[in-house]
């Protein structure tokens, strides 16, 4: 029996697997009909390497395959954040289907479908499209972090002013920067132990890899090609592949790696825990003018807000909340406070003006100390 590795997108929570799982030696681990009752034990099958038969497999990917065609954005028919939801599942069943959607001829127009969609989701409501990022981290990782980070450019570009063109490129640019590797970016989000030589060195060749896919696909826009060539450079030269710096870059290639970094160190990994939002782009701050251009930095910072959306913090008179959206200055926010000072829920929840001394923002939280739930259906919708 030819047997094929079992990805994330294979496996879906609550729902009967339709094949035999099996390890490499080919012991029987989980028969047909097996429900998988958790997120965290799809991440673990995947993390040490499972099989199942191939024809099954195939068999079951272009089913998959054939609701997400199904599926495809239709301009939001659903709440928006079930659009969301819908669209990051669509991003993950892409992905898992890469070599059946490029056989097809259908992988630049589905591209640029969601690539479409992020635009208008967007555009209707841009502070729920960064809290979702923060406050939803479930799925395949590799997906979901290129859909985090087409939503960044997206929502940077815009207030940096770019051209509708250079805008559509660099969120195609974003969706499509880990191409060929994005399986292996799924198995390095799991492993506890550093990168061996290896796997940095399969790591350093991706944005060369993916480029010369792209091109091969059909990918003729260059704001598209270099934007992804470019996203691993860094302004002093120490990046890679191929350590350009200064002028040599462009802005664009620039701008998808801060949104790379930054929605990569908001993530929860195995091997640490998810960055608070300001201490992310404080470490795009210590980064300026050396791995990363100065005004450029200035300009990301500005964009995504110096309290971005989703961010938990604490009040001065002790309550604890979130941000909902900019207020009337970056440092006095719109907040949400969910929980009192003696830690107990505010039924209902309570917006706070932020430029009044007793409601003045305090301090950040991290969010694995956080123990209020964030509804994010009533609070951005």
């Amino acid at each position: 029996m030819s047997q094929s590795r079992v990805r994330h997108s294979d496996i879906e929570v609550g729902k009967a697997l339709p094949w035999d799982v099996f390890d490499e030696k080919g012991t029987l681990l989980l028969s047909k009909g097996f429900i998988v009752a958790s997120e965290s034990q799809i991440d673990r099958l995947v993390a040490m390497g499972v099989y199942a038969d191939s024809q099954a497999l195939q068999s079951s990917r272009l089913l998959q395959l054939e609701a997400e065609e199904q599926d495809s954005p239709a301009g939001g028919a659903g709440s928006p954040v079930q659009d969301w939801n819908d669209l990051r599942k669509i991003m993950a069943q892409f992905y898992s289907q890469l070599e059946l959607n490029i056989q097809s001829g259908i992988f630049i127009s589905r591209i640029v479908e969601i690539a479409h969609e992020v635009d208008r989701l967007c555009s209707a409501n841009p502070a729920l499209a960064q809290a979702f990022i923060t406050l939803r981290q479930d799925g395949a990782y590799s997906a979901r972090h290129m859909l985090d980070s087409a939503v960044i450019v997206r929502l940077a570009a815009r207030t940096l002013k770019m051209t509708k063109a250079k805008e559509h490129g660099l969120v195609c640019a974003a969706l499509t920067m880990n191409l060929g590797s994005s399986e292996f970016q799924d198995e390095i989000k799991t492993q506890t132990e550093a990168l061996s030589n290896e796997q940095l060195e399969r790591l350093h060749r991706h944005p060369e890899l993916a480029t010369s896919k792209l091109k091969s696909i059909g990918v003729h826009d260059p704001i598209w090609l270099r934007a992804v060539l470019e996203h691993h450079e860094h302004f002093d030269g120490s990046g890679y592949p191929n350590r350009l710096s200064g002028n040599d870059l462009s802005k664009e290639g620039q701008l998808l790696r801060l949104a790379d970094v930054y929605c990569a160190r908001i993530t929860f990994r195995e091997y640490r825990a998810a960055v608070p939002l300001t201490v992310a782009l404080r470490g795009i701050l210590l980064e300026r003018g050396k791995t990363i251009d100065q005004t450029l930095a200035a300009q990301f910072i500005h964009a995504v807000g110096v309290f971005p959306p989703g961010l938990k913090l604490s009040l001065a008179n002790g309550e604890q909340g979130v941000v909902v959206r900019p207020g009337s200055s970056p440092n006095h926010p719109v907040v949400i406070s969910l929980l009192s000072a003696a830690g107990t829920p505010l039924l209902p929840p309570v917006y706070r003006d932020t430029t009044q001394a007793e409601f003045a923002v305090k301090e950040t939280i991290n969010p694995a100390t956080f123990n209020a739930y964030v509804d994010i259906e009533s609070i951005w919708c």
